[in-house]
C-alpha cells in the first residue's frame, strides 16, 4: 500500500468529478433489497481506474469519513476474428467483488464471476466478514 504525498480535505473535493460526489455510482445495485436498511450508506466515492486493464476500484465513505463501501471490477478480453481480417475484443472473464459495511461493523461481501459469456455462466455468492476485503 502506498503513501499519499498530498491528501485533500473533505472541503476540497473536486466538484468536477461526478464520482466523488456519488453521481452515477450505483452502489446498491447488487445489494439485496431486504438488506438495504442494514448497511451504512456511502455519501462520498473515490473511483480509481486501471489504465492497462479493464478494471476499476471504488471506495465509499460515510459522513464520518469511514469506509463503508468497496467495489472491484475486472473484465478480461481476448482478440478474436470472425473473417481473419477484422479483429475485435471478446470478453472471456469478468469478476466483481462488492462489499458493504453493515450497521454492526461487519462486512457483507458479494463475489460474482462470469466464466463463459456465450453461455451466460454467472456465479454469485454472498459472505460476511469481520474485515473489509482488500
Amino acid at each position: 500500500m502506498g503513501i499519499s504525498l498530498y491528501t485533500k480535505l473533505p472541503s476540497e473535493i473536486d466538484a468536477d468529478c461526478p464520482h466523488r460526489l456519488g453521481y452515477g455510482t450505483r452502489w446498491a445495485d447488487e445489494l439485496p433489497p431486504a438488506l438495504k436498511d442494514l448497511v451504512v450508506a456511502p455519501i462520498r466515492f473515490d473511483v480509481h481506474q486501471e489504465y492497462e486493464l479493464q478494471a476499476e476500484r471504488t471506495w465509499g465513505c460515510d459522513a464520518a469519513h469511514q469506509a463503508c463501501y468497496s467495489a472491484f471490477r475486472l473484465l478480461q478480453t481476448q482478440l478474436c476474428s470472425d473473417d481473419d481480417e477484422v479483429f475485435f475484443a471478446e470478453p472471456v472473464y469478468a469478476e466483481s467483488i462488492t462489499s458493504w459495511r453493515l450497521v454492526d461493523e461487519r462486512w457483507l461481501i458479494c463475489h460474482t464471476t462470469v466464466t463463459r459469456f456465450d453461455e451466460e455462466s454467472v456465479h454469485t455468492r454472498f459472505s460476511v466478514s469481520d474485515v473489509m476485503p482488500r
